[in-house]
């Protein structure tokens, strides 16, 4: 396989949903088994919160246990809507606003501490917006804070990455664009997984009336967002949902996507970055896909990849 076709998998693809979820350390020591290039860290559900993570030391120490099992660290996703919904900063207060702030700034210092090069980013706030909402100002403000923020990671080295999740608002095809456009910022790039992306070119799961989706599906997808794919989740789907939330993240090979022509498609992008296999739901079976998917998922980028 090329040198530059690298593969992770996120921490979180081992908790919720797991009647007994890994720890952050038996994560790690799971994935440098099987052979994973690096590591995506959850700043949730008992992995690399901020509470325990609070000081230099701890950080260092997390650090020092992902590069002695060979793993890089290859993004933070802090609690995803403000922690999971604390502080919708889109639609919330100000006081919501000044709170939210603070979390992102302390999630941004861990990344700079733990010397992590990217974060993920969102509209803070569960989809779909309230009709009763005034969308311009919400869609102002989500341009704007994306633009603060992305301004903010960027002197301090760190590539800020929004991951289009249906269980968010702003996710009509045409609108992820042009949000993006809107922004218009370099450090600002999407993190593309798969699974969500079905749930929103081919479903219109979760979206305010009119539904909108794509006749090409992910790959026309892609081709409208040429150049602002800044890292790639990769699973397969069953063109279904989980919780009524998220669309389906399947084992390689497990749903109905054809997962090779939409890498290829990705590929064909320019896109060089690194490759994250995702889980959604979790359970027993999640152990035994981090085991196949990476072999999988290696021959069909060492096919791709010239």
């Amino acid at each position: 396989m090329a040198k530059k076709a690298k593969i992770s998998r996120g921490s979180w693809c081992l908790t919720f949903g797991m009647e007994r979820p890994l720890s952050l350390e038996q994560v790690v020591k799971l994935l440098s088994a099987f052979n994973y290039d690096g590591i995506e860290i959850a700043g949730f559900l008992g992995h690399a919160t901020l509470d325990l993570y609070s000081t230099k030391q701890s950080r260092k120490g997390l650090v020092d246990l992902c590069s002695s099992h060979n793993l890089e660290m290859v993004g933070y996703a802090p609690g995803p809507y403000g922690d999971f919904g604390k502080w919708p900063w889109a639609t919330g207060s100000d006081e919501v606003v000044k709170e939210f702030s603070k979390f992102f700034d302390d999630s941004l210092q861990f990344c700079v501490d733990t010397q992590i090069n990217t974060m993920r980013v969102d509209p803070g706030n569960f989809g779909p917006l309230a009709r009763d909402a005034d969308y311009n100002a919400v869609w102002d403000r989500v341009v704007l804070t994306f633009q603060r923020q992305a301004e903010q990671a960027a002197n301090v080295g760190v590539k800020l990455l929004w991951e289009p999740e249906t269980g968010q608002i702003f996710v009509k095809p045409s609108e992820i664009v042009k949000l993006m456009d809107d922004v218009n910022h370099p450090n600002l790039e999407i993190m593309y997984d798969m699974g969500h992306f079905q749930a929103i070119v081919a479903l219109g799961h979760n979206q305010v009336q009119p539904v909108e989706t794509l006749a090409g599906g992910q790959v026309e997808m892609i081709k409208k967002l040429a150049g602002k794919i800044g890292h790639m989740h990769v699973c397969d789907s069953d063109n279904n949902t989980f919780a009524n939330a998220f669309g389906t993240h399947l084992g390689i090979g497990k749903g109905k996507l054809n997962v090779e022509e939409i890498l290829g498609a990705v590929i064909e992008t320019g896109y060089e970055g690194w490759w994250s296999v995702d889980a959604i739901p979790m359970g027993p079976e999640t152990i035994e896909d981090t085991y196949t998917d990476i072999f999988t998922l290696r021959d069909m980028l060492g096919r791709l990849i010239k």
